[in-house]
């Protein structure tokens, strides 16, 4: 009899569990079924959504920059930079930073050396620069398993400056020069950027319907006058052509193209490499373009 008892109680039980669960079910799926009627426009929950994930992005950008700030180079780590190039960087050495962001190091390298803030340094071919050195950032960004100018170094050197990685870069086979058009006297110079580059530009512009002009009535020549040159400025499917005038004689005419870049060119001048010679330089423009010109005269 204990036992039928029993059985009675747990099937009673059994009975009221499903009882109220099966309530809470319905009273679940009402109160569902009430806010979703009760829900507000489209338009609200979108800004709503929209608020919600500003806020998000706004606090990650907060902790994503605190934790960057951790991971640069302190003060400390600059000065010793300092005095590291200060020390030991020569005549025909350059610094290029990596990335290419890291403004500090413009204050941190002694103004008699040039820099470059680039991340195709690859891609430049450094005209009178004997040996680079790499300052980076280990910290925020990393270069990769192949330093830059691998296959143009000859001889290499790493070391840690607290969070800065300097690595000194020894050039092969340094591009030597005779001189350079923007050093010459009245040459009009202007820092200007260059696909994300800031380079130090021979400028040529002229007002529409004016041909611009350069001379030199002696300019030392050798084997060959090569650099860049780009079209700053004016329409995005602007055309401009630059004309090379040797001792007045027939111009060699090079074209370039607002969407061009930093167009690389050389002219051979090995039967004028003896005695100074006049050049001239005349680049027809589009309206509200500017030449950018780097040249520099090879032995």
């Amino acid at each position: 009899m204990a036992v039928s008892l029993l059985v009675r109680i747990l099937a009673h039980l059994r009975d009221d569990l499903s009882a109220q669960v099966a309530g809470w079910w319905r009273d679940g799926l009402g109160r569902l079924r009430r806010a979703w009627a009760a829900r507000p426009p489209k338009r609200r929950l979108s800004a709503q959504a929209l608020v919600a994930a500003l806020l998000l992005l706004g606090l990650a950008s907060l902790d994503a920059r605190g934790r960057l700030a951790d991971r640069l180079p302190s003060p400390l780590d600059w000065r010793a930079l300092t005095a590291l190039l200060e020390r030991d960087a020569l005549a025909g050495d350059l610094v290029a930073i990596f990335p290419p962001w890291l403004d500090r190091a413009r204050e941190a390298v002694p103004a008699r050396l040039p820099l470059l803030a680039t991340s195709a340094l690859d891609a430049e071919w450094l005209p009178d620069v004997r040996r680079v050195w790499l300052v980076a950032a280990g910290g925020v960004s990393s270069i990769g398993p192949r330093l830059p100018l691998a296959t143009r170094t000859a001889a290499s050197d790493g070391q840690q400056v607290g969070r800065l990685r300097v690595t000194r870069l020894d050039l092969a086979n340094p591009v030597t020069t005779l001189g350079a058009l923007p050093d010459q006297p009245g040459a009009p110079v202007r820092w200007r950027e260059v696909r994300g580059v800031a380079r130090r530009c021979l400028e040529l512009a002229a007002r529409p319907g004016e041909t611009a002009r350069l001379a030199w009535p002696r300019l030392r020549l050798g084997g060959a006058l090569a650099g860049h040159a780009a079209l700053l400025g004016g329409p995005v499917d602007g055309q401009a052509r630059l004309r090379l005038r040797f001792d007045g004689e027939q111009p060699i005419s090079i074209d370039v193209a607002a969407r061009g870049g930093w167009l690389p060119f050389r002219v051979d001048t090995t039967r004028l490499a003896d005695h100074g010679h006049a050049l001239a330089l005349e680049a027809e423009l589009p309206g509200g373009a500017t030449f950018c010109l780097e040249a520099v005269v090879l032995p």
